[in-house]
């Protein structure tokens, strides 16, 4: 049943915010690198890894460029529409995709929510 719930959840976001994503989309294309999506290696279920989608909001190369994976305050990797996205976690919806496809999911399993 969870599984039904993620489908149907971050499909109805998709469709609501895809007034908004797409315009993003097309701005990450024609500026910056060209690049729209970062995808970062994560392990998921049954220590399986997959890859997570995020806007690109840094420069390709950043991890070897500067202080590498740590981003601070006026870091010059990141790109001009990157400190928009940021901000306000703009640059996270894509995860979306991730429930979507079943690499994410939350579980009602009070048990597996525990700190």
């Amino acid at each position: 049943m969870d599984r039904f719930f993620d489908i149907l959840f971050s499909s109805i976001a998709l469709l609501l915010l895809s007034p908004s994503l797409v315009p993003i989309v097309i701005t990450l294309k024609l500026t910056g690198e060209g690049e729209v999506f970062f995808l970062q290696e994560r392990i998921g279920k049954s220590d399986e890894k997959f890859k997570l989608f995020k806007f690109a909001t840094m420069l390709k190369n950043s991890p070897n460029i500067g202080t590498g994976t740590v981003t601070m305050r006026g870091d010059p990797r990141v790109l001009p529409v990157g400190t928009f996205l940021r901000k306000p976690k703009i640059s996270e919806l894509p995860q979306l995709l991730n429930i979507f496809f079943g690499d994410m999911t939350w579980r009602s399993n009070p048990s597996a929510n525990r700190l």
